[in-house]
C-alpha cells in the first residue's frame, strides 16, 4: 500500500518513469479486465489505453487509502461497458463474423498446467464467458470482476460504484441466470 501512494506522489509529481512503472504494473490487468466485459480484443485495447488517460489526468482525485487497483479497474469497467453500449448501436461488419482472435495477447507468469489440462480449462472458461455475454451488462461486470479478478465483494462495489448489497443481489440472480441457461442446456449447473 505505502509501494502504491508513493507511486502515485511520483505520478502526481509528474515523474515519466512513475507513469511508466504505472502502466506497466496494472495494464495487464486492466486490459484483460475489459477484454473479459466486452469481449473483443480491439475494445479491450482500446479501454486500457483510455483508462489510463483517465487515471493520469484524475490521479489527484484517487484517495490514497484505498487500493489503487480497486480505482483503476472502477475506470476500467466503466469504460468497458460504455464500449458494450456503443457497439450493441454500431453496425457489425462481415469482418467482425470471422475475426478469430482470442484477445489480447499476454506474457505468461510462470509454467502452468499440461495441454490436455489447459484444453479442458479454456473450453470451460470459454463457455463460461459465453453464457455470461448472454446476460444483460450489468450481471456480466460482476461476474468478471468475482470470478476472473477475485475481487471481494467490497472492492466489486467500489469498482462499480453500486452498494454492496446490490452486487449481492447481482450476483446471486446472476447465479440463477447461470443455473437455469446450464439446465436448459443439458449440463449440470
Amino acid at each position: 500500500m505505502s509501494d502504491e501512494r508513493d507511486l502515485v506522489r511520483r505520478c502526481l509529481a509528474r515523474e515519466e518513469r512513475a507513469y511508466r512503472e504505472l502502466i506497466r504494473r496494472y495494464q495487464t490487468p486492466v486490459v484483460n479486465l475489459a477484454w473479459r466485459i466486452t469481449g473483443n480484443p480491439e475494445d479491450a485495447a482500446e479501454v486500457g489505453q483510455e483508462t489510463f488517460i483517465r487515471v493520469l489526468r484524475s490521479l489527484h482525485t484517487y484517495d490514497p487509502e484505498r487500493p489503487l487497483k480497486t480505482w483503476l479497474f472502477k475506470i476500467a469497467a466503466n469504460l468497458a461497458l460504455d464500449a458494450i453500449r456503443r457497439r450493441k448501436r454500431r453496425p457489425v461488419s462481415i469482418q467482425d463474423l470471422f475475426d478469430e482472435d482470442e484477445g489480447p495477447p499476454l506474457d505468461p507468469v510462470e509454467p502452468g498446467p499440461g495441454p490436455a489440462e489447459l484444453h479442458e480449462s479454456r473450453q470451460s472458461a470459454g463457455r463460461f464467458d459465453e453464457l455470461v455475454r448472454e446476460m444483460p451488462e450489468h450481471y456480466q461486470a460482476i461476474l468478471f470482476l468475482r470470478y476472473r479478478e477475485d475481487l471481494a465483494y467490497e472492492e466489486i462495489a467500489e469498482a462499480l460504484g453500486i452498494p454492496l448489497g446490490t452486487v449481492k443481489v447481482r450476483l446471486h440472480r446472476a447465479h440463477e441466470i447461470l443455473r437455469r441457461k446450464l439446465t436448459a442446456r443439458g449440463a449440470k449447473p
